[in-house]
Formats: structure tokens, sequence, C-alpha cells
């Protein structure tokens, strides 16, 4: 797995690069903060799914998904003359060091691509158990991955069954749950919404207190 250098804009939408990404704050992605990626499948060999279009797969410190499902990317159309582009938002937990990561068509997949992640301050130096422990304490609440990688505009469908490496493993695994009701799903959140089945984003991110932050 190699690390992923962001290219310019223009490179990426014209399909020479099938990753982009940008920062809520236009600068380098970092820990706590958020962050949108960007997927154009012109600038790879997978070929969107006739039903949901691409599935993130993506993990913080490892290949592991977050939840354990790939999650529906947003489909953005671009005219008659472009391919869609396709995009997930990312809360990034305090704890990341990396943002590891594939798409899928339910079937293919593309990738894994590595992108780094700058740490706070305050915890530069720490060794790599802060992190590892830390980032399993952030991820262990309830809700906590569905809030941390979600649909980046409209949602759609949200999840997708996870394809085997194996093509021909894979064969009739790709439909999604369209049993779906969106809203805040996140019950320390004051927009909780109880009837809602998935995140749609309308949840307000509040950054949490960190403790012994010395």
């Amino acid at each position: 797995m190699s690390r992923y250098t962001r290219p310019s804009w223009s490179a990426f939408e014209l399909g020479k690069f099938p990753v982009w990404w940008q920062a809520s704050d236009g600068q380098p992605p970092t820990a706590g903060g958020q962050l949108i990626i960007f997927f154009n499948p012109d600038a790879s060999s997978l070929k969107p799914n006739d039903v949901y279009g691409v599935a993130f797969n993506g993990g913080f410190n490892q290949p592991i998904m977050c939840g354990g499902e790939p999650r529906i990317m947003t489909k953005k159309d671009r005219g008659n003359s472009c391919a869609p582009l396709y995009s997930i938002k990312i809360n990034l937990p305090k704890h990341t060091l990396s943002l590891e990561f594939s798409f899928t068509n339910g079937k293919d997949w593309d990738g894994p691509y590595k992108l780094n992640v700058a740490v706070p301050p305050k915890f530069r130096n720490k060794p790599s158990s802060f992190f590892s422990e830390g980032l399993a304490a952030e991820l262990s609440k309830d809700g906590a991955c569905d809030n941390a990688i979600y649909p980046e505009a409209v949602l759609v469908m949200d999840r997708c069954p996870l394809p085997p490496y194996n093509p021909e493993a894979s064969q009739g695994k790709t439909s999604c749950d369209l049993d779906l009701n969106p809203g805040c799903t996140d019950k320390e959140n004051p927009f909780y919404d109880p009837l809602a089945t998935v995140d749609d984003g309308t949840c307000p991110y509040v950054e949490e207190q960190v403790e012994n932050e010395n």
C-alpha cells in the first residue's frame, strides 16, 4: 500500500487521478477534523454499480472498515458529457494517524490508498499505544462509526454488503438495503432522531472534551 499524494483538482476532474480530498478548514487532513473524499471512476478500472454506484471501504490507522460494511458514496452528476464523481464525508477521530481505504462496486475493488493524517500538537511524541487505545475508545461508543463515515450530501442508500476479494465468490452480493429512515442517529447529539435508522449528516459535529490533555 502506497501513501497517496493529492493531485490538483483539474487533473483529478479530467480523470488523470482517481482520488482527491478536501478538509473543511482548507488545511491538510488533521485528526479531529472533517474531510471529504472524492473518487473519479474514469481514472480507474472500477465500473460503478448500476444500482448504487460506488461504495467506500476504509478504516482509521488500519484497512479494516469502521462498522464492518462499505458506505455508499454520494453521486455527483456533471452533465451528459462527463461521468459522475462520488464523495464521502469523514469525521476523523482525534487519535487518527492515517486513513486507509478502497472503493468497490460490490464485486470489484480499486485501491487500497493510504492518507497520512496530522496529529494535534498536544498528541505529538505520544507512543503508538496511545493512539491505538484512544481510537478504540472513541469508536466503541454507540453510533461512533456511523457518525465518522457517511454520505457527503443527499442520502440515497447507506450500506452495501462487503464483497469478497474473490470475484467468483461475489456473485449475487450487490444489493443494498433500501428500508431506510434518514436522520441524526447520534444519541448524545441534541438533534438525535430516535426514528432514524441511518445518519444523513444532520447531526452537528460537536468536538468532545479530551481528559488529561497535558
